[in-house]
C-alpha cells in the first residue's frame, strides 16, 4: 500500500460519502452485453457538434454486470463524447437493475465523432438511453458464474498534447510532455477460462478522425479509436466476449496521430479518407496489448467483495473578468496566453469509488489531466487502481496547478482556481478507500 505525500489544500469542500456496504464475499456470476445505438438513417444528416453525413461503423453501449449473491454493480462504457442529462441516465440503470448509483460506474468512450444527444438532436438521445438499458438488461439477463482478474500493460498509441506555441501551451503534439501509457485491464472469463468481458483503460482522446472530411466533404459517425479498439479486442477474444471501454485521466491526452492535424492554426490539414488507416494501425496497436494483458492474467478469483460509494470535492471557481472580445479566440492556436480572471461561484465535482476485492475504480465527471491520475495511482491505498472520467454530470477539463502556470489552454479560463482539485479528489478517494479497508478485512 502506498502513502500519501503532504498536501495543501485550498478551502476545499468534501461532501460525505454515501456507502452501500457489502460485508461478506460471495461466489461470481457476471454478464456482458453490447448493443447498437448508431443513428438511423432518416436523422442524417446531423448537425450536432459537427456536420455528419453517414456512418463509417457502428456505436455501442457495451455493459458489464457483476453479482456476488449480496450485491450487485454494473461498469458501462457508452460510444459519446459525454453524457447528457446524467442523473436521468443514472436514476434509469440503478431502476432497471435495482442498485444503489453507488454500484454504477457509467461513462462515455469520450468518441468526438459521435452525435451530441442535445438541443434539436433529442430524438437521438432517445436511442442512447434506450440503448444503455437494453444493454444493461441483456447483461443482467446472462449472469453465470464467473472468475474474475486485474493486468496492466503499456501501449505508445497517445501522447501529450499541450504544445508551445508562442507564449502558451496549445493544440499540439508535446512528446515529451506528461503521459501515461498505463493499459489496465480487468478480465472476466467463465470458470474454464473463456472470455466474457474485458474493462480497458486507457489515457487518450478518441478523436483520430475528429474534423476529418472522409464522405461527400461530411465527417462520418464512427467509434473512433475506443470503438476500434474494442472491436480488435472482441474479435481476437472471441466466444461472444464485450470490450468495455473507459477512459483514463486523457484531458492533455491525443493519440499520437490523427487525420486532422494543425487543428487549431490557420494551415489545418486533413488526411480525409487516408484516415480510417492511421486509425486501424493504432487500435490494432492499442487492442493487440489489451488482448497480450488479457491472456496474461493468471492470478483471477471467482469469490469476490462488491462495494460502492459517491462523494463529491467542491473546490474555489473563477470566471472571466471580461466577456470575450469579438474576433478574439478563446482557445486555440491563436488564443492569448492570459486572460484576467475573478473570483466566481464554487465548482463541484462529483467522484465515485467502486470496489471488486482490491481493484479499485475511481470515478471522476469531468476531463482529468493525466498527472492527476498517475498521481491518484500512486498514492492509492490499493496496487490495483484505475481512474474513470467522462462520467455523468462533467465539470469539464481538471488542469494540474502546473497547467495554470504553463500556462496550458484548458487552464486560462477554466472554472476552478488552481491549487484545490488534484488533492482535493486524491483526499477523498483515499477517504472512501478508507472506508472500505474494514469491509475487505471483514469479508477475508
Amino acid at each position: 500500500m502506498n502513502t500519501l505525500s503532504h498536501r495543501s489544500i485550498f478551502a476545499v469542500v468534501v461532501l460525505l460519502a454515501t456507502t452501500a456496504v457489502c460485508t461478506a464475499a460471495g461466489s461470481l456470476r457476471a454478464g456482458a452485453a453490447k448493443v447498437d445505438i448508431t443513428p438511423t438513417k432518416d436523422m442524417f444528416p446531423i448537425n450536432v457538434g459537427q456536420n455528419y453525413g453517414s456512418v463509417h461503423d457502428p456505436l455501442y453501449v457495451r455493459a458489464l454486470v457483476l453479482d456476488n449473491g449480496a450485491s450487485k454493480v454494473a461498469l458501462i462504457g457508452v460510444d459519446a463524447t459525454g453524457l447528457t442529462s446524467g442523473d436521468e441516465l443514472i436514476d434509469a440503470v440503478t431502476k432497471e437493475l435495482k442498485i444503489p448509483r453507488e454500484h454504477l460506474i457509467l461513462s462515455a468512450t469520450h468518441d468526438h465523432n459521435a452525435p451530441r444527444g442535445t438541443g434539436d438532436n433529442v430524438r437521438y438521445f432517445d436511442i442512447v438511453k434506450k440503448g444503455i438499458l437494453e444493454a444493461a438488461r441483456q447483461a443482467n439477463a446472462r449472469l453465470q458464474p464467473a472468475r474474475i482478474g486485474f493486468g496492466t500493460g503499456k501501449a505508445y498509441v497517445n501522447t501529450n498534447r499541450d504544445e508551445k506555441i508562442g507564449e502558451g501551451y496549445h493544440m499540439g503534439y508535446n512528446p515529451e510532455g506528461p503521459s501515461d501509457k498505463t493499459v489496465a485491464v480487468i478480465s472476466v472469463t467463465t470458470p474454464a477460462g473463456d472470455p466474457i468481458a474485458v474493462y480497458t483503460n486507457y489515457a487518450v482522446h478518441g478523436v483520430v478522425m475528429y474534423l476529418a472530411k472522409t464522405q461527400d466533404g461530411h465527417v462520418q459517425i464512427t467509434g473512433d479509436l475506443p470503438g476500434a479498439t474494442s472491436n480488435y479486442v472482441e474479435d481476437r477474444l472471441k466466444n461472444n466476449s464485450v470490450a468495455v471501454w473507459a477512459s483514463g485521466a486523457a484531458g492533455d491526452q491525443n493519440p499520437m496521430f490523427m487525420a486532422t492535424y494543425n487543428q487549431d492554426a490557420p494551415d489545418v490539414f486533413d488526411e480525409g479518407a487516408a484516415g480510417w488507416g492511421i486509425l486501424d494501425v493504432q487500435a490494432r496497436r492499442l487492442g493487440e496489448e489489451v488482448v497480450r494483458v488479457t491472456r496474461a492474467i493468471q492470478n483471477t478469483s471467482d469469490r469476490v467483495t462488491l462495494w460502492g460509494a459517491t462523494t463529491s470535492v467542491t473546490c474555489p471557481g473563477q470566471q472571466r473578468a471580461e466577456p470575450p472580445k469579438p474576433g478574439v479566440p478563446t482557445a486555440g492556436y491563436r488564443a492569448p496566453a492570459t486572460v484576467k480572471m475573478v473570483d466566481g461561484e464554487p465548482v463541484t465535482i462529483p467522484l465515485s469509488l467502486l470496489m471488486i476485492n482490491d481493484i479499485a475504480v475511481a470515478g471522476v465527471s469531468g476531463e482529468v489531466f493525466t498527472e492527476i491520475g498517475q498521481n491518484l495511482k500512486r498514492d492509492s491505498i490499493f496496487d490495483r487502481t484505475m481512474m474513470i472520467t467522462v462520467m455523468p454530470n462533467g465539470i469539464g477539463y481538471i488542469p494540474t496547478d502546473k497547467a495554470y502556470l504553463m500556462p496550458s489552454e484548458k487552464a486560462i479560463t477554466n472554472r476552478l482556481k488552481p491549487g484545490c482539485a488534484e488533492p482535493a479528489m486524491i483526499n477523498a478517494f483515499r477517504g472512501m478507500m478508507q472506508q472500505y479497508l474494514p469491509v475487505l478485512k471483514a469479508a477475508k
